[in-house]
């Protein structure tokens, strides 16, 4: 287990890229956080 967190919302998804790539340079865990209802395309425009 790793002593940073990497948390996140991405709601298209780039986000959530460097998230990962972060969680990985530096060691840490990556945790995504979700909405209790989906995003629609109206919602992001």
């Amino acid at each position: 287990m790793s002593e940073t967190l990497v948390a996140y919302f991405s709601a298209s998804g780039q986000t959530a890229r460097l998230a990962k790539t972060l969680a990985k340079v530096v060691n840490g865990d990556c945790y995504e956080m979700r909405p209790e209802q989906a995003y629609t395309a109206a919602d992001l425009d």
